[in-house]
């Protein structure tokens, strides 16, 4: 006697736990609070602008004047030998707005036995209509067991 009730009640207890499993949650989905910190670096790696405090104050050339950021930043710090091997150049303009603009100068691959990259930061502010250069710091990369891979402003050796 206990046999026939047994597997209907079962089969009731499988369907019921079934027919709850399927059943949307009534627990409301997490709230994640806005970000308040520094947006995430660009995919690929790290945030190219940084801040100052990353980079090693250089001085800043005479006659750094232009109507393009990018351009002056080529001319000023750019490389004017023709490059070997897998050298690279990029100016990057990051930020521009009325009264600023903001320029990364990469340049990897260096004919060098420890520098492997040097990043500049090229700060620019207006001058009636062109721009000037305003601050500039640099970085480096080292060579493979020179120092460290990553851009820093440490010296390699």
């Amino acid at each position: 006697m206990q046999k026939t009730y047994l597997v209907p009640a079962l089969t009731t207890g499988a369907l019921m736990m079934a027919l709850v499993a399927c059943q949307p949650s009534t627990t409301p989905p997490e709230v994640v609070p806005p970000a308040t910190e520094d947006p995430a670096p660009a995919p690929g790696g790290e945030d190219i602008g940084g801040d100052r405090s990353a980079y090693s104050e250089i001085p800043v050339p005479e006659g750094a004047v232009g109507a393009e950021p990018t351009d002056i930043a080529l001319a000023t710090f750019g490389s004017t030998e023709p490059g070997e091997g897998n050298f690279a150049e990029e100016a990057e303009l990051i930020e521009q707005t009325d009264d600023q603009a903001l320029v990364v100068l990469t340049q990897t691959g260096l004919a060098d036995d420890s520098v492997n990259g040097m990043r500049y930061r090229l700060e620019f502010v207006p001058e009636g209509d062109q721009w000037r250069l305003d601050w500039a710091g640099r970085q480096v990369r080292c060579q493979q067991g020179r120092g460290s891979e990553d851009w820093t402003t440490d010296l390699c050796s």
